[in-house]
C-alpha cells in the first residue's frame, strides 16, 4: 500500500463519521471502524450483508430510490436515512454519497453518514413538548407570517393550522391592538426581546381572546420564537374586581356619609332628652319620691347608653377604612398608657409581660383593639381584685398578642356569638355596654389580615388572642 493510500485509509478508519463503500450490487467493499462500532457488526459478518440489511424498514423505499439515483447520477449531495444496528436500535443519519465509474460503468459507491440520533431524539422530545403544551407556542417570521404553530393555537382560536399559516398574523389581531403589535414586531426584528405584551386575537367564531406574549428574536434568520398564554378569564376577573372595588368604594363612601349623618341626627335628640331630664330633675322639689328620682336616673343612664351605642356604631362602620399612617409603636408603653386612662379598675392589676414588640404600625386601630379587650376584662371581672395580663410572641410575619384575665370566664355557649354585634354576656347584663366592643375588635383585626380567637384560661378566666402583621403594608 502506497503512502498516499495508507494515509487515506488511516483517515477513513479513524474518522468519526460512518464511512462505507458498496458495490453496484449492494455488497460491502469497505466500512470504517466508526461504522462497525455504531452498527455493532464484526469484520467477519460484513461480507454476508447487503447495504439494505442495515437500513430500517421505514427508510427502505427512500434508500432504494437514493441508491438507484446514485448509480445513475453519480452523486447525492445530501439525504437523510434511518439505519438499524445489529441489536435493532434505530440510528438516524445525515449522509452524502458519490459513485465511482470506470469506462462509464459504476464500480463502487462511497457514502459518509453522520450519526444525528441524539439530536433527532432531542428534536422529537422538543416536538412532543411543543405539541402537548397548553400554552400557545409558535415560530413566526419578521415578514408577519406564522411559520409553525402548536395545537394549542387551534384549540384556543378555532382556526386550522393551515388557516393560521396562510394569513399575516396581524389580520387576527383586534384593530385597536394592531399598531402596537406591529411596533413590537419591529422591535423584535431589531433583535430586542418582547416580554409581557398583551393583545387580543380574534377567534374563528368572531370572539376575541386576550393573549399575553413573550417573544425572543433570531434576527439573522428573520425568525421570532414566541409563547402566548390565554389570559382572557384573568382579564375578565380583573375587570370584575376593579368594578367591584369601585362599587365597594362607592358603597363605603355612602356608608360613611350615612353613619356620620345618622350619628349626628341621633345625637341631637339624645342631647335634648338628656338635658330635659336633667332640667326636670333640677326643677323637682327635694322631697321628690324615690321612685320618680330612680326613673329619671334610669332615663339618664339609657340616654348615655344610646349615645355610647351611636359612637360605637360609627366606629364600627369606619373600622379599617380610615387611612392610618404607620408610626413607631412601643406596645409595652401603649398598654401602660391605656391602663392609666381606664377608670374604675379598682383592685384589678394590668400587667404587661416583658418582651413586648416595638414596631412600625397603625397605632390608632391597634390601640382600639387593646382598649376594648382590656376594658372588657376589667368591666366583667367578678372579684374586687384580680389580674389582666398582656403578652406577645412573634409567629412568622405576624405578632400574636394575648389578653388574659382571671375573671369568671365566658361560658362555652357564648363562644360562637361573642364577636357578633350587640352580643353581651347574659350573666352580666347589669354591666354597662353596647355589645359592640368585640365585634369592633374582630372587624379591625381582620382588616389587617389577622384573626382573633377566644379560649378559656386555667383555672378560671378567658384568653383573647389576636394576630397583627409585623409590617402593615404586607397584609392590607
Amino acid at each position: 500500500m502506497s503512502d498516499a493510500n495508507s494515509l487515506y485509509f488511516d483517515l477513513c478508519e479513524n474518522a468519526r463519521d460512518l464511512i462505507q463503500s458498496v458495490s453496484p450490487e449492494g455488497k460491502f467493499i469497505y466500512v470504517n471502524r466508526a461504522w462497525r462500532e455504531t452498527l455493532g457488526y464484526g469484520k467477519e459478518e460484513i461480507a454476508d450483508l447487503t447495504v439494505f440489511d442495515i437500513v430500517h424498514p421505514e427508510s427502505q423505499p427512500h434508500c432504494r430510490e437514493v441508491f438507484k439515483e446514485l448509480l445513475e447520477q453519480g452523486e447525492i449531495p445530501a439525504f437523510e436515512a434511518v439505519l438499524v444496528s445489529k441489536s435493532g436500535q434505530r440510528i438516524y443519519v445525515e449522509a452524502s454519497a458519490s459513485c465511482r465509474y470506470e469506462e462509464g460503468r459504476p464500480v463502487a459507491t462511497r457514502t459518509s453518514f453522520r450519526d444525528v440520533t441524539q439530536r433527532r431524539q432531542l428534536e422529537q422530545e422538543l416536538n412532543r413538548l411543543f405539541e402537548l403544551s397548553l400554552d400557545l407556542l409558535c415560530v413566526a417570521g419578521t415578514d408577519g407570517y406564522f411559520k409553525h404553530v402548536n395545537p394549542a393555537f387551534e384549540q384556543v382560536l378555532g382556526y386550522s393550522r393551515e388557516e393560521l399559516l396562510s394569513r399575516a398574523f396581524v389580520e387576527f389581531v383586534h384593530p385597536e391592538d394592531q399598531p402596537n403589535t406591529l411596533a413590537q414586531v419591529e422591535r423584535l426584528s431589531q433583535g430586542l426581546p418582547v416580554v409581557d405584551f398583551l393583545n387580543r386575537f380574534r377567534t374563528k367564531d368572531g370572539d376575541y381572546r386576550w393573549l399575553a406574549w413573550r417573544s425572543a428574536p433570531l434576527p439573522e434568520q428573520g425568525l421570532i420564537y414566541a409563547v402566548a398564554r390565554d389570559v382572557t378569564e384573568e382579564k375578565r376577573l380583573q375587570e370584575l374586581m376593579a368594578h367591584q372595588s369601585a362599587e365597594l368604594a362607592r358603597s363605603n363612601a355612602e356608608l360613611d356619609q350615612f353613619a356620620s349623618v345618622a350619628s349626628h341626627d341621633l345625637r341631637a335628640p339624645l342631647r335634648a332628652i338628656r338635658n330635659l331630664s336633667e332640667w326636670i330633675e333640677a326643677d323637682m322639689p327635694q322631697e321628690l319620691p324615690a321612685k320618680v328620682r330612680e326613673s329619671l336616673s334610669r332615663l339618664g343612664a339609657q340616654v348615655k347608653r344610646m349615645e355610647k351605642l351611636t359612637d360605637d356604631l360609627l366606629k364600627y362602620a369606619r373600622a379599617g377604612r380610615e387611612s392610618a399612617e404607620p408610626s413607631l409603636v412601643d406596645t409595652s408603653k401603649l398598654i401602660r398608657e391605656l391602663s392609666a386612662l381606664l377608670v374604675d379598675t379598682g383592685g384589678i392589676e394590668i400587667i404587661c409581660s416583658p418582651g413586648m414588640p416595638v414596631f412600625e404600625t397603625a397605632r390608632q386601630p391597634l390601640e382600639q383593639v387593646f382598649r376594648n379587650l382590656i376594658s372588657n376584662a376589667v368591666k366583667y371581672h367578678d372579684h374586687p381584685d384580680g389580674t389582666v395580663r398582656v403578652s406577645s410572641r412573634q409567629s412568622g410575619s405576624y405578632y400574636e398578642f394575648s389578653v388574659s384575665d382571671d375573671g369568671p370566664g365566658i361560658p362555652s355557649r357564648h363562644h360562637d356569638k361573642i364577636f357578633e354585634m350587640f352580643q353581651k354576656l347574659e350573666s352580666r347584663e347589669d354591666v354597662e355596654g353596647t355589645g359592640m366592643g368585640l365585634a369592633l375588635v374582630k372587624r379591625i383585626v381582620e382588616h389587617f389580615g389577622g384573626e382573633v380567637t377566644l379560649e378559656p384560661a386555667e383555672p378560671r378566666g378567658a384568653i383573647f388572642r389576636f394576630t397583627w402583621p409585623c409590617q402593615i403594608g404586607t397584609s392590607e
